[in-house]
């Protein structure tokens, strides 16, 4: 059996399904990984039009944080980010990829970005 893998994902939304088809794939993704016995952490930012608007506010699989901003990303996350056996990038994540705040030390430096794994 493969031991549990850390993994990271820095997406667009997993709280809300509003105006977006991102929160529904994200759920199911981590709820298979965590039911695999993954650990993951899933962050996301905190904004009002998602905010206003969560249907789903604290998912039942992994563990949810929201940030508000980059600066909040790299003083809460960098660490874990950078221990993270995997780091998945979604896509409309801009700040996760020009900070390198996406980049796994763990994992020799690589990150996945998901706009390159489209069907």
């Amino acid at each position: 059996m493969t031991p549990p893998l850390d993994i990271v994902f820095l997406g667009l939304s997993i709280t809300s399904s509003w105006g977006n088809g991102h929160a529904t794939t994200y759920r199911g993704l981590v709820r298979e990984l965590t039911r695999l016995g993954h650990r993951v952490l899933f962050l996301e930012r905190d904004v009002p039009w998602y905010s206003e608007n969560r249907d789903l506010p604290r998912p039942p699989h992994g563990q949810t944080e929201l940030y508000s901003g980059l600066e909040e990303l790299k003083d809460r996350f960098s660490s874990r980010v950078a221990n993270a056996d995997l780091v998945v990038v979604g896509s409309y994540v801009p700040q996760a990829s020009r900070s390198g705040v996406g980049r796994s030390r763990r994992a020799a430096g690589s990150s996945l970005s998901t706009t390159s794994i489209r069907p």
